[in-house]
This record gives C-alpha cells, sequence and structure tokens, in this order.
C-alpha cells in the first residue's frame, strides 16, 4: 500500500485562475457576438488571425511583469481597451491564456503516463526474471 493514494493533492491556483479567466474572457466574446446576431465565416477568420496579436500580448504581459512591474499598467491598459472594442479580441485572448496554460498541463500529463509504463514494464521484466530459473 502507498501512501500516494491518500495524499491529498494540492491545486495549483494560478493556473486554474489564468484558465478561468480564459475562459470568461472567450464566452464574454462570444456572447457580444450572438448579440450582434451576426457570426460569419469572416469573424471566424479574424479570430484566427487575432491569436497572433493576442499571444504577443500575453507574451509582452508576461515579460514586462517579471522585469518591470511599475509599467506593468500600460500593457494591461492596452488589454483591457482591445477586450473592451473588439470580440474578436475577447475570443482571441480567452483561447490564448487557456492554450497557455493547456499546453503545459498536457504535456506533463502525457510523460507522467510514460513514465507509469515504463515504470509498469520494468516491474514486469523484473518479475519474470526472478521466476524464471537459472541453470
Amino acid at each position: 500500500m502507498t501512501s500516494d493514494k491518500f495524499t491529498v493533492r494540492k491545486i495549483e491556483w494560478g493556473a486554474l485562475i489564468v484558465v478561468t479567466v480564459g475562459a470568461l474572457l472567450f464566452l464574454l466574446g462570444a456572447v457580444r457576438f450572438v448579440l450582434r446576431n451576426h457570426f460569419g465565416l469572416i469573424d471566424a477568420f479574424y479570430c484566427c488571425l487575432a491569436l497572433i496579436p493576442a499571444g504577443l500580448l500575453l507574451l509582452v504581459l508576461t515579460y514586462v511583469f517579471h522585469h518591470a512591474r511599475l509599467v506593468l499598467v500600460i500593457p494591461l491598459l492596452l488589454a483591457g481597451l482591445l477586450v473592451f472594442s473588439f470580440p474578436v479580441f475577447d475570443v482571441a485572448l480567452g483561447l490564448v491564456l487557456m492554450g497557455a496554460i493547456a499546453g503545459p498541463a498536457l504535456s506533463e500529463w502525457k510523460d507522467e503516463m510514460r513514465r507509469r509504463k515504463s515504470a509498469a514494464a520494468d516491474a514486469g521484466e523484473d518479475d519474470e526474471k526472478a521466476s524464471t530459473p537459472s541453470a
């Protein structure tokens, strides 16, 4: 019996908050499109194109947060202005925020599954070696 089964898993609140804000921004943009009564193929194309500037804005926000916190107000005001003005940017920034957390989380999950499989395979090989009689 291992203690891993009874260990309470710690929730990473920072990642959960970022994903929640991303989902809320995505839903805000979707609701604004619904209220406009128009969402066409060109709007979907604009949402895809807006992923690049939204990702760059997230990159700039992160850099400024880590190196010059006093100046963080300026990119935050820019982000607020873009989110308030364009529903396309709401959707794009929401997707970028969720993707920024989901990408590393999924790769960690895959790595953990690979480690478990390799540990189980190694344990199976050890059992086979122990059970076969030596000459």
